[in-house]
């Protein structure tokens, strides 16, 4: 079972502060801060009670000084109505270690928080507003480079929301502006050099695979020892099929005349 936080306990007893002839004074404020669930049965201010319940010692101070260990000591009081006492743990006659803080504030005791549990809940509040502050801009703010911050305000009667324009300096939406216009002029420049560039490298290359097909085709039709044939004219054409004619007829007439003989 989990024990809950001591800082959450109050605790109270009106029966016994009523039953006391002078009610809660300075004198038992201890007796009652015994049956509080905060207090220690191994304390020294126990074993001290026990030890000298037959003296009649009203200020046990001096002997609490003399002894080692875990004590109570009532260190402010402003009675009827508030007291301050605080649990040490004492090493020497005049070197104690806080352990913890109570105080009894109309008739109620309480044990006080620590220094780190404060700052740890007020640091932890701080951080969840702003986070909640940076949320809720979040949500009703808009950019735009022309026009600037837009903050969306809401209407209590209508229950509806509007936008407001939130005037910016003009130099500076006109710096951002140039800015912006520069790095899209500087982008479009070296953007066009590289398809300049690629545009030309492909161009040589095509170039160079063109002029190496031709030569390729001119040394396929040619052979080692004779120069390439040079077309023929018609007139070299016309006279070769004449000549080509005439030899024929006269093959004919030596074929005829020996048949004769």
């Amino acid at each position: 079972m989990v024990e809950p936080d001591p800082t959450t306990i109050i605790w109270r007893d009106l029966d016994w502060i009523l039953a006391q002839p002078d009610g809660l004074n300075s004198d038992n404020v201890l007796s009652y801060f015994e049956m509080s669930p905060f207090w220690d049965p191994q304390c020294n201010n126990a074993s001290l009670k026990m030890q000298t319940r037959f003296n009649d010692l009203k200020d046990l101070t001096m002997l609490l000084k003399k002894m080692k260990g875990i004590e109570f000591q009532v260190v402010h009081e402003r009675p009827p109505a508030l007291w301050v006492i605080r649990k040490q743990n004492r090493l020497a006659e005049r070197e104690v270690n806080l352990v913890a803080t109570y105080y009894i504030l109309n008739y109620n005791i309480y044990q006080a928080p620590s220094l780190y549990s404060i700052i740890g809940n007020r640091v932890l509040t701080s951080l969840y507003q702003l986070h909640l502050a940076f949320n809720t801009a979040y949500q009703n703010v808009e950019f735009h480079p022309a026009t600037g911050y837009t903050w969306k305000v809401g209407d209590a009667q209508t229950g509806t929301s509007k936008s407001r324009i939130v005037q910016q300096d003009p130099a500076e939406l006109l710096e951002f502006r140039n800015g912006v216009e520069r790095a899209f002029k500087s982008t479009r420049i070296k953007m066009t050099q590289q398809i300049n560039q690629v545009f030309a490298q492909s161009q040589e290359k095509i170039q160079e695979l063109t002029a190496g097909s031709q030569n390729d085709m001119i040394v396929s039709e040619q052979t080692p020892n004779q120069p390439p044939a040079q077309p023929s004219s018609p007139t070299q054409q016309s006279a070769d099929n004449i000549t080509k004619r005439r030899k024929k007829s006269e093959d004919i007439g030596k074929k005829k005349k020996k048949s004769i003989s």
